[in-house]
């Protein structure tokens, strides 16, 4: 080889390496980062919709931490479509059908299962249900473990507790579901 090119090649090497480093994160970026900045703005502008003040140059909080978001998102609906099966009553069957398939699951007898008031608010509704299980108390802990992992914003209002035969009671349950209402009808 010519040793006057070898020579002006090694003076220009570091031009080169610098320029396929350039080259390598600027294909890094455009393939990979840019698609994730996409859906952070998605998801800002989807947790506006919630009313989450999540836009990081107004606001010093933090953002949503991921399953809070997932959370609030699993248990909202678009404000006209709650509003439809909050007055069709199809909330309150949904969340009597759901708990009563919870409750056979845990070995509860199934006595009674209604469906209670709806609350109609401004940003959500609330179905409730009334339930009478019969079963064992170590069964109606599993139940009740099963509605507190379940992922939806339950809240057991009250309940009655009494001894039917030696290790069975009678349940009388009391259940709320909150659905949020979201400003957009995005989904």
């Amino acid at each position: 080889m010519n040793p006057l090119l070898s020579a002006q090649f090694r003076r220009q090497a570091p031009i080169f390496g610098s320029l396929v480093v350039l080259a390598v994160f600027l294909f890094l970026h455009a393939f990979s980062f840019s698609p994730l900045a996409g859906r952070y703005h998605r998801a800002l502008s989807q947790a506006g919709s919630l009313g989450a003040i999540l836009d990081p140059r107004g606001v010093r909080t933090p953002a949503m931490p991921p399953r809070v978001y997932t959370l609030l998102m699993d248990n909202s609906l678009p404000a006209a479509e709650a509003d439809r099966k909050g007055t069709s009553g199809s909330l309150g069957a949904e969340l009597v059908q759901s708990l009563s398939s919870v409750a056979t699951q845990h070995g509860l007898e199934l006595v009674i299962a209604e469906p209670g008031l709806l609350t109609q608010q401004e940003t959500s509704v609330e179905a409730r249900a009334h339930l009478r299980v019969r079963g064992s108390y170590a069964a109606f802990t599993g139940f009740l473990d099963n509605l507190a992992r379940g992922g939806k914003l339950l809240r057991v209002e009250r309940f009655n507790m009494e001894e039917s035969s030696p290790g069975r009671c009678d349940i009388a349950l009391y259940v709320a579901r909150l659905v949020l209402k979201r400003s957009g009808a995005r989904s």
